[in-house]
């Protein structure tokens, strides 16, 4: 249940109070700002030597900003737990195996059927045209998939649990300081922010004093 505005605790009254979540939804405007940006035209003299020459140009551009008060009045982020290090650093490699199980399974059938690409190319050139780059496609893909898949769901298996056990406390956590935030005030006289459940108060820059772990 989100409570209306309260008295601030240090004027004791609440005709400049407003809701946390109201100023930092109001805070952002858009407005039509100039933008300056440069084009480059060629022109050539009669032995041929090029002259480059910078013409700027404006135009107009919507740019969206916020207010100071608004930003520090952000509502509190929900952060992201990471894959392991470890998974990362396969997943990166997953490119450089596709190139070299690709080039190493062609030299291997290079090597015991020399001819066999030759012989399928002349017997149906329109099979090839259309076989040939699913087989190919399939071998640079198929392998990284699948080492991508054993990666996270069998040789990190135990972590991969662990990571989502994290990120759902962490959510948790962070849906139990939405609720707080909620409840917050903003005093204009005073320049102070409040709980409307309770008489601590904060400067804006230190609003995460008013949270309860």
């Amino acid at each position: 249940m989100i409570l209306p505005p309260g008295n601030c605790p240090v004027c004791k009254r609440n005709d400049q109070v407003q809701k946390v979540p109201a100023i930092h939804r109001n805070s952002s405007f858009t407005r039509m700002e100039p933008q300056v940006s440069t084009s480059v035209t060629v022109t050539y003299d009669a032995a041929g030597n090029p002259t480059y020459t910078s013409v700027p140009q404006t135009t107009t551009v919507p740019v969206t900003h916020q207010t100071r008060l608004g930003a520090l009045l952000s509502p509190p982020q929900c952060k992201r737990i990471p894959l392991p290090a470890g998974e990362k650093i396969i997943f990166w490699l997953c490119p450089l195996f596709a190139f070299v199980f690709y080039f190493g399974l062609m030299s291997f059938l290079e090597r015991i059927f020399p001819h066999a690409l030759d012989a399928f190319v002349a017997f149906s050139s329109l099979g090839a045209c259309l076989l040939l780059p699913l087989i190919f496609g399939g071998i640079l893909i198929g392998p990284p998939l699948l080492l991508a898949f054993l990666t996270h769901n069998v040789f990190f298996r135990q972590a991969n649990k662990r990571r989502h056990e994290l990120q759902r406390q962490e959510r948790e956590r962070w849906q139990y300081l939405v609720r707080q935030w909620e409840q917050f005030c903003y005093c204009h006289r005073c320049d102070c922010v409040f709980s409307a459940s309770s008489e601590k108060i904060a400067a804006p820059a230190q609003i995460q004093q008013l949270y309860r772990q």
